[in-house]
């Protein structure tokens, strides 16, 4: 299968230049002007529109670029899938990850380590935090995707990515939900004192937002009547737009056009700490490792968290940062 023109194409895109792809193809800025001036020719149309001393693709371009990457996904996936016939996995990875953003998390990225690490098979074992730290614990992962509010624990070592805010939410009936910031403008901050009469729904113990939960209600000196309990944070969330409660959810959470429900800031602001966990003092294999980089990544490119490795996630990122 000749993809080589896709591999060119898609080169030009990302790097927005015919220097830059040639750098990263390793190959004459003057093979790809020639093989970009043969392609607009044969297709009878510009591909490309000079902006700024950079080349963005016009429509026609774009229509191209999607249709390359399709092809070169396809491409990837057939090889691997014809390599998986002749060949035994080396080494397997067991994950362990909550049934939403772990999981998520996982199919996004299982592309690029398996294209890296064709023999490591991928074997997700999908669990609410409570467990995720025994499946860890236990031995029966390599780690869990998950979160933690206190990274000071005896039996694990954090690999921390990112952070997270907890929010408030209400239902859009409550006698404060006329405070609440208009879609696109800043949350709004809400001493927790002020719901002392509220009932809550909340997550259930040994998750890491009820251990904030407990924090915050302990430290604004309430006792809050929780009306219902739950390991899944979308149940969370339907039972507050039922009009259930109160309850605090990861700001990702959030739905910016919900008409049942409205959104707080906590003052003062509480955090997750997005995190790989992993056994005490447990060597992570080099697969491992770029699976944990993978992770690192994509968060770190995530609008909805803010940047907060530690110094275990850094050395991980870098090392591979650094191998291209």
């Amino acid at each position: 299968m000749n993809t080589r023109s896709m591999q060119y194409f898609a080169a030009i895109a990302q790097e927005q230049s015919l220097s830059g792809a040639a750098r990263r193809l390793s190959v004459s800025q003057p093979t790809l002007s020639v093989f970009l001036a043969e392609l607009e020719s044969e297709l009878g149309m510009d591909l490309f529109v000079r902006d700024k001393k950079k080349l963005i693709p016009t429509p026609a371009g774009r229509i191209y670029l999607d249709a390359a990457k399709r092809i070169l996904q396809i491409q990837d996936q057939t090889c691997q899938t014809i390599y998986r016939l002749t060949h035994e996995p080396l080494e397997t990875i067991a994950v362990g990850a909550t049934p939403l953003r772990g999981s998520i998390m996982v199919a996004q990225i299982f592309p690029e380590f398996s294209k890296r690490y064709p023999n490591v098979r991928l074997d997700l074992r999908e669990a609410y935090m409570r467990d995720l730290r025994s499946l860890v614990k236990d031995g029966a992962v390599s780690f869990s995707l998950g979160s933690c509010y206190d990274s000071e624990d005896p039996d694990f070592d954090y690999i921390i990515v990112s952070r997270e805010e907890v929010i408030l939410c209400l239902p859009s009936f409550h006698r404060l939900a006329p405070l609440a910031a208009k879609p696109g403008e800043p949350l709004t901050a809400l001493d927790v004192r002020q719901l002392a009469d509220t009932p809550f729904v909340c997550l259930s113990h040994g998750t890491s937002i009820r251990a904030i939960s407990d924090n915050i209600f302990a430290s604004a000196g309430i006792r809050p009547t929780v009306v219902f309990e739950t390991d899944n944070n979308l149940v969370v969330s339907n039972m507050i737009r039922q009009g259930a409660g109160a309850g605090f959810l990861p700001r990702s959470a959030m739905r910016e056009q919900a008409q049942d429900v409205v959104y707080f800031s906590i003052s003062p602001k509480y955090y997750l700490s997005l995190s790989i966990i992993v056994a005490k003092n447990r060597q992570l294999t080099e697969a491992e490792r770029y699976l944990a980089y993978l992770v690192i990544r994509r968060d770190k490119d995530n609008v909805l968290y803010q940047p907060s490795m530690n110094q275990y996630a850094r050395r991980i990122f870098r090392e591979f940062e650094q191998k291209g």
